[in-house]
């Protein structure tokens, strides 16, 4: 999605939340809202994609008080900073965008740099650490010595001579946990000695 369609779809939606949406060229701000009267006024010419969504997010919070333009110790222009992030990363998400591609979301975005990278690589993180305690919690089967050692007489079948032996290469060959090491440390041992 090019910067200029994600211009227009912002605008459309602030127009279906019943918004006149105004132009002004010479607007001393790139986009600025007022939600008791239903109207946004924005510069053409100056307002980013992140400014047009930081608005919404005004609107879709019903933010009528918030003080001046920049006021960065107001909690509702905190909030609409952090929410219009992640709304305009949802929506590069869903055009195929990644976290590989952070830069192009910025350039696109004109969102402040340190502020999206802190926020979205918090969600990813967050999400990275849900995704891992999900599998690890799958991948808790329980596993008893002989098929244990079924696994490892299968894996050492494949070698002519075995001068040593990645345990760690075994577990995920087999897609075990790491957790059995010890319990494959052990097989090995015991197989590998009588061999």
């Amino acid at each position: 999605m090019s910067r200029q369609e994600l211009l227009d779809y912002l605008l459309k939606e602030i127009e279906k939340c019943g918004f006149e949406v105004v132009d002004v060229e010479f607007f001393p701000v790139p986009a600025a809202v007022n939600v008791d009267n239903k109207i946004m006024i924005y510069n053409s010419k100056e307002a980013s994609p992140f400014e047009i969504a930081h608005e919404l997010i005004h609107i879709l919070n019903k933010d009528s008080h918030r003080g001046d333009y920049f006021d960065s110790t107001n909690p509702q222009e905190i909030i609409a900073n952090r929410e219009a992030i992640l709304l305009l990363w949802e929506i590069f998400e869903a055009n195929g965008g990644n976290y590989e591609y952070f830069n192009v979301f910025v350039n696109t975005t004109d969102a402040p740099f340190e502020l999206a990278e802190s926020i979205i690589k918090n969600e990813y993180l967050e999400m990275h650490e849900a995704i891992t305690e999900i599998f690890e919690n799958e991948i808790k089967v329980s596993i008893n010595k002989q098929e244990m050692h079924d696994y490892i007489v299968d894996y050492i079948s494949y070698f002519d001579v075995i001068e040593s032996v990645n345990i760690y290469q075994f577990l995920d060959c087999y897609h075990l946990s790491h957790n059995f090491y010890n319990m494959a440390e052990i097989e090995f041992q015991q197989l590998l000695s009588t061999v």
